[in-house]
């Protein structure tokens, strides 16, 4: 009875967790974060995504960027009506996620970004079927160039928002190096 269970369980995981079509693999001297909003609501609102002062793209919902970066320590955050900061620590060869939410701000959308458990398989199923109905959105560094530009001030005021938050014992949502993805169902010795 107990090995039927277990059968049942890693179909189950299998079927919810399958790999992504989409899913490349992650270089091996980089680690590659998606950044995705399953969500429906407040489709119209685009979010702006940033590595630090690095203005990664922008998109309204449900759609996702897939966004590759130096392994170490990264603060990643968004904005729309608010903005919402997440610490991470990611390695080389490895695949994060992270799941912009919105929710119901006083003029437009507000975004709370979210670091993805892959082991929370309610939340992966989510992410990859929106991974598999659509390609990452894609900017060029032209395009990516002319918004930073025009965001200085935003990039500025969200930098000092979160060294002030910081300041005051603000503890964010961590995106840790162990959250990585693994397509690979490992059963039990």
């Amino acid at each position: 009875m107990k090995n039927r269970l277990f059968v049942i369980f890693l179909v189950c995981v299998a079927t919810a967790t399958g790999i992504s079509q989409n899913i490349k693999p992650a270089p091996y001297n980089k680690a590659v974060v998606y950044f995705v909003r399953p969500s429906s609501y407040g489709f119209v609102i685009n979010f702006s995504y940033f590595d630090s002062t690095r203005l990664i793209g922008k998109f309204n919902g449900p759609k996702y960027i897939r966004y590759e970066c130096d392994p170490g320590n990264h603060l990643f955050w968004a904005r729309s009506e608010n903005k919402d900061f997440i610490e991470a620590e990611v390695e080389a060869g490895k695949i994060y996620f992270i799941e912009a939410k919105p929710h119901t701000g006083a003029l437009k959308a507000e975004v709370e970004l979210l670091p993805v458990d892959p082991k929370d398989i309610k939340t992966m199923k989510k992410v990859l079927e929106l991974l598999d109905k659509k390609p990452s959105e894609s900017f060029t560094a032209e395009e990516l160039q002319k918004e930073t530009e025009e965001m200085l001030e935003v990039i500025a005021k969200g930098m000092a928002r979160y060294a002030k938050d910081k300041e005051k014992g603000v503890v964010f949502e961590q995106l840790k190096k162990t959250m990585y993805y693994d397509d690979q169902i490992k059963a039990p010795d």
